[in-house]
């Protein structure tokens, strides 16, 4: 059975969705039923997948609802159409969250398969895209056959020969290298050139180049000129591949190029490649939330009511939060910088990034507003520039739809 439905906000609106006072447990006010009704939408008893389009809108999320009346192995997929990456989760009637995925579809789709109780259930797709997201939806039994995704097409590879690489002349960073070569790394100053190193054991390695006036591309190729790797304004201008899987032992060639006059000094930089240092740095940089075993440190909030106010003060590495959300409703938060440069950055309870805002509509201040499911949540506020400090002033607030 295939039906063409259309994505709804959290605020009511006239559609053919149901409208109810709360959906399971008050995710949202409009819903609607995969089968067009609260009867044919049991999926435990359908004898084909519900087979859906819709629409996830900007800033909102799609909710589609089914019942189970027998204890059921779900299977839910939600991919986007042409392209795009939604992400899902599935909340019981009393708005619990019970599954939750982000990718596991493959191509940027997502994909549950749980095992549910009898009972009332919400579907609710969102999507990091910044537009509306056309998507498939995909409801049934896992012992039913899914629809396979088309795998995307595969742009081939262009391979070239390296200039300056692998030369009698080739400046060498290093010979025949193990790890203990590298425990304070291998440094090479100069002008835009070519650097090869040898290895005479599997190594995960960073390179890196940084310049004060320029703007350095690196490229990494083995002996058969193949491109191993490519990077430019890694931070800043400055430039970084990190070769987290080892690299066989054998010859290899690091192509440094400025991108501004080729007159500018350039250090070039070997090291071991240091997960655990990777992993803090971005951590700081809020790239993603941190779980319990990082090492940083999280201030609880408590429950979101209506308000929070606080001062903080903050670097250019995040400062963590955590809060709860009671029940659904929009959520705002400011950072409000005095002079400085703040940032804000939200995640889920299973550390999806949710929303972000640099530079609201009062200057360089942070002013976030998005519409949030009842549950835990991370945000991280920093400050841009290197070295930066400051404080900030950080205001949450809370507001629920009107009946």
């Amino acid at each position: 059975m295939r039906y063409i439905l259309l994505g709804t906000a959290l605020a009511v609106t006239p559609a053919t969705a149901v409208a109810q006072t709360t959906i399971c447990g008050g995710i949202s006010m409009v819903g609607e039923w995969v089968g067009g009704d609260e009867a044919s939408s049991d999926v435990s008893t359908t004898p084909d997948l519900f087979d859906l389009e819709g629409q996830v809108p900007i800033a909102g999320h799609l909710v589609r609802m089914f019942t189970l009346s027998t204890p059921t192995d779900v299977r839910v997929d939600v991919a986007a159409v042409p392209a795009g990456d939604p992400y899902i989760a599935l909340y019981d009637a009393e708005g619990a969250e019970v599954a939750a995925d982000d990718d596991s579809g493959g191509n940027f789709g997502s994909r549950v398969q749980a095992t549910l109780e009898p009972g009332s259930y919400c579907l609710a797709a969102r999507s990091y895209e910044s537009g509306v997201t056309d998507v498939s939806v995909q409801i049934g039994r896992s012992d039913q056959t899914f629809p396979t995704a088309a795998a995307p097409p595969v742009t081939p590879l262009q391979m070239t020969g390296g200039t300056g690489c692998f030369q009698p002349d080739t400046a060498m960073l290093g010979r025949d290298l193990l790890r203990g070569n590298l425990g304070d790394g291998l440094e090479a100053v100069g002008l835009p050139a070519a650097y090869g190193f040898s290895l005479a054991e599997e190594l995960p390695l960073s390179i890196s180049a940084s310049s004060d006036a320029g703007d350095p591309v690196i490229r990494l190729r083995d002996t058969g000129g193949t491109l191993l790797a490519e990077n430019d304004d890694f931070d800043g201008l400055n430039s970084r591949i990190d070769m987290t899987a080892p690299l066989a032992p054998g010859e290899y060639c690091v192509e440094v190029e400025d991108y501004n006059g080729g007159q500018n000094q350039m250090t070039v930089t070997l090291d071991l490649f240091d997960a655990a240092a990777e992993r803090l740095r971005r951590l700081n940089n809020a790239e993603f939330a941190p779980t319990p075993e990082d090492a940083v440190s999280v201030t609880d909030l408590g429950t979101l009511s209506t308000s929070i106010l606080r001062d903080v003060d903050v670097s250019s590495s995040a400062q963590w939060f955590r809060f709860d959300m009671p029940e659904g409703g929009l959520f705002v938060a400011e950072a409000i910088g005095n002079g400085s440069d703040p940032s804000i950055i939200l995640f889920d309870r299973v550390g999806r990034r949710v929303g972000e805002n640099d530079d609201g509509p009062n200057g360089l201040d942070s002013f976030l507003v998005t519409r949030m499911m009842p549950g835990s949540y991370t945000m991280a506020v920093r400050l841009f520039g290197e070295g930066a400090r400051g404080n900030v002033r950080l205001l949450m607030e809370r507001y629920v739809p009107a009946e």
